[in-house]
This record gives C-alpha cells, sequence and structure tokens, in this order.
C-alpha cells in the first residue's frame, strides 16, 4: 500500500549550471518518501534547472539555502512548496539575487496565484 503524499514541490532556476545541479544533488539523501522515483528530482535542462517532487519530506530550508548561494543578477525562477497536510502553497520567487516567500491556503490557491 502507497503512503499519502504530504507535500509537492515543483520549481525552476534560470540561469543554473552543473555546480548548483551538483550541490542539489547533494541534498537527495534528506528526501524521504518519494511517490514517482522515475521523474528526477533535480534536472538541468541547458541553462535551466527543474526541481520536481511528490512524497513526504523535502528539506526546502536547505534547498534554498543552496540555491540563494547560486543567484546572481539574472536569476528568475520559483519553488512552489504544495503541503497537502496544513493545506497550504508556499511560494518562493527568485529575482536577482534576492529570494520573497508568501504563503496562502490552497482554498485560496486561484487568488493567490495571480489568476
Amino acid at each position: 500500500m502507497r503512503e499519502n503524499v504530504l507535500l509537492k514541490v515543483y520549481g525552476h532556476l534560470w540561469p543554473a549550471d552543473r555546480e548548483l545541479l551538483h550541490a542539489l544533488e547533494a541534498l537527495s539523501g534528506q528526501i524521504l518518501g518519494r511517490a514517482d522515483s522515475d521523474i528526477p528530482l533535480f534536472e538541468l535542462e541547458g541553462d535551466l534547472v527543474r526541481i520536481s517532487f511528490e512524497g513526504n519530506f523535502f528539506p526546502v530550508d536547505e534547498v534554498l539555502e543552496v540555491i540563494r548561494r547560486h543567484l546572481n543578477t539574472a536569476s528568475k525562477g520559483k519553488l512552489d512548496v504544495l503541503d497537502l497536510d496544513a493545506w497550504t502553497l508556499t511560494r518562493h520567487v527568485f529575482a536577482g539575487e534576492g529570494v520573497t516567500t508568501s504563503s496562502a491556503s490552497l482554498n485560496h490557491v486561484l487568488d493567490y496565484s495571480g489568476h
């Protein structure tokens, strides 16, 4: 029997390089209860890194710290963390060398996301 998925984490960052990819991959040992191991956690497509996770534990703070160390003035992207237990969406937006974070109930996600 498969455990219920508690977290869904999706994101991207541009520009990215292999150094960032390897730093993110070093955190893979902390990630627990992955629902679909066929989908790469971290993937580099040209100069865009993608993050994709569904499961029970994802080290958000550690991933954000790695990303912060690799931000530059051209950086753009986001990391969305859907916590199905707390019923919230937390969005981390990367713009230049900064990160802004906001949260909203999943009941209000369309209003929150700007749609």
